[in-house]
């Protein structure tokens, strides 16, 4: 594991050597800690090829630099084989052809989405540093209060922490009874919730938010472990920050061709990020799933006349009430 972040594969063609130079340098100044590979010393082509899928191995998350160099470079396309062959990996793709400034915006965000802020109970200190290292181990940058010095600074170090890490990544919420009596922990909610962070409750045996947090995150979907979590219910948490990267991550108004379309039917996602429809000028209805359990305070905001339809007592229609949207109910499923 890199001392501040996680490892990242860049899979590239040695002729954008210059430009990827820029990509690596970037992600440097982020925390993480990027490989770059141009081996001129070994001339068996096995003994290359078992050193990539060597170094790939020990990564969790990849940058593919596509160019038409890359696109036709042997290696490139055998990194890239066999990194989607393991099916677990995060492989994020920049655009060479697009101008820099487009590029790092793709990195910071692809980077901020490997982070994971911990807000817990000092009292669940164990439990904690139990999941850090789980998402230490997928080579994901994660920060917790053990992170920050006690003193008259906290509150400082605190707004900073979810402000610089957590506002496009994750905030991670150790719901326990430790920490419903937590007046810093209800701090940071509230940091965070004002930072617009996309916020994963884990409810920790019969614990529950305190009442004056059960109007903000009460309804958004979260995870639930026993009080003496087993490994498997530990591994679930960290898949479903996983899951939510995978969303993230994927461009739904490019998969699913939603950049010129005037009516979109959303797919049984859970959460709609501020970015679901950054680039649909054309947009006119939406309709929204039961399945969404949250909605981020910004989602529509470039987007005012949007008509949403949605089921009557579903998330989306209070989220629409709150905040002033169109809205009609439909039956359609």
């Amino acid at each position: 594991m890199a001392e501040n972040g996680g490892w990242v594969f860049i899979s590239h063609s040695h002729q954008d050597i210059e430009k990827v130079r820029r990509i690596r340098d970037y992600l440097e100044q982020l925390g993480f800690e990027p490989l770059m590979f141009y081996l001129k010393c070994l001339s068996d082509e096995d003994e290359i090829a078992d050193l990539i899928k060597r170094e790939i191995d020990e990564r969790e998350w990849f940058i593919y630099a596509d160019s038409p160099k890359a696109r036709a470079s042997k290696w490139v396309r055998t990194e890239l084989e066999y990194m989607e062959s393991r099916k677990k990996e995060r492989i994020f793709t920049i655009d060479l052809n697009q101008n820099l400034n487009t590029q790092l915006q793709n990195i910071e965000r692809a980077a901020k989405q490997m982070k994971v802020f911990i807000s817990s109970s000092r009292r669940d200190v164990l439990l904690c540093r139990r999941l850090k290292e789980r998402f230490l181990d997928k080579e994901m940058l994660v920060l917790s209060d053990e992170d920050m010095m006690i003193g008259s600074l906290w509150d400082n170090q605190t707004d900073r922490m979810i402000a610089d890490t957590c506002r496009n990544g994750f905030v991670l919420l150790l719901i326990t009874d430790a920490a419903s009596n937590s007046d810093f922990v209800c701090h940071e909610m509230e940091k965070a919730l004002a930072a617009n962070a996309k916020i994963v409750p884990v409810y920790v045996g019969r614990a529950s938010l305190r009442p004056e947090l059960l109007e903000s995150l009460g309804r958004i979907q979260g995870v639930h472990i026993s009080a003496d979590p087993t490994e498997e219910e530990l591994d679930k948490v960290v898949q479903e920050i996983l899951g939510r990267v995978e969303y993230y991550h994927s461009d739904y108004t490019v998969s699913h061709g939603y950049r010129s379309a005037r009516v979109i039917h959303l797919p049984p996602i859970s959460v709609i990020d501020n970015m679901t429809f950054w680039d649909c000028d054309n947009l006119e209805c939406v309709y929204i799933p039961d399945s969404v359990a949250y909605i981020t305070n910004d989602a529509f905001d470039d987007l005012p006349n949007v008509l949403v339809k949605c089921h009557e007592g579903s998330y989306a229609h209070g989220y629409c009430i709150r905040h002033n949207l169109r809205w009609e109910l439909t039956e359609e499923e």
